[in-house]
């Protein structure tokens, strides 16, 4: 039948929609089963007005980006994560993301982070009291302390570890690297790769 064909289908409804309502097209591509550029081209071919609206406000995206900004260290959640807690699985946050940094509603930094490896060692870094390297390890990054110097050239907001050597500590640590007991424990879900905090 097509996408023209479908459309014809539920014409008399679907220019209702447009009219009266602020519904975005994606929500009624997924309404009708076509996609959000056939909605609007369909709207744009009939000359359809749509009612302005706040976009923010009435956008739920936008609201549970927010909401996730508010979190504690929330620019150290990666993108894959924000997507998955808005339930939105691939689609692009990006459009809605720029909205509300140019509103400055969410920090310039909130949803730049990609690596959600890196997500799951600065949740480490934030909470316990371990050196970066075994941090890194955990998680099976290689390279965490330059990702964390490259952060803070780049104008993150990373605060100091909460690890601290001190002398008595820095001979106990080498005596149990000498013993090959400083090794960090690892169950095997973190050896295999997968996330030692629940998150896919």
């Amino acid at each position: 039948m097509g996408t023209w064909g479908q459309l014809r289908r539920i014409e008399s409804q679907l220019i209702k929609d447009l009219e009266k309502t602020t519904i975005a097209f994606l929500r009624l591509g997924e309404k009708y089963g076509v996609s959000r550029q056939a909605i609007f081209a369909f709207g744009r071919k009939r000359g359809i007005k749509r009612p302005k609206r706040e976009h923010i406000k009435e956008c739920p995206i936008c609201q549970g980006l927010i909401r996730i900004a508010k979190k504690p260290h929330s620019d150290f959640i990666s993108s894959q994560t924000i997507k998955k807690e808005l339930g939105v699985g691939n689609t692009d946050i990006g459009y809605h993301v720029r909205i509300l940094r140019k509103k400055g509603l969410i920090a310039q930094k909130f949803g730049r982070l990609r690596s959600i490896k890196s997500e799951w060692a600065y949740q480490i870094y934030f909470e316990k009291r371990l050196p970066v390297g075994s941090i890194g390890k955990q998680v099976g990054l290689k390279n965490f302390n330059s990702i964390i110097r490259k952060h803070k050239a780049s104008g993150w907001d990373v605060p100091d570890p909460l690890f601290k050597y001190d002398r008595n500590e820095r001979g106990i640590r080498l005596k149990m690297l000498r013993k090959g007991e400083g090794g960090v424990a690892m169950d095997k879900n973190t050896r295999s790769g997968s996330d030692p905090f629940g998150v896919d």
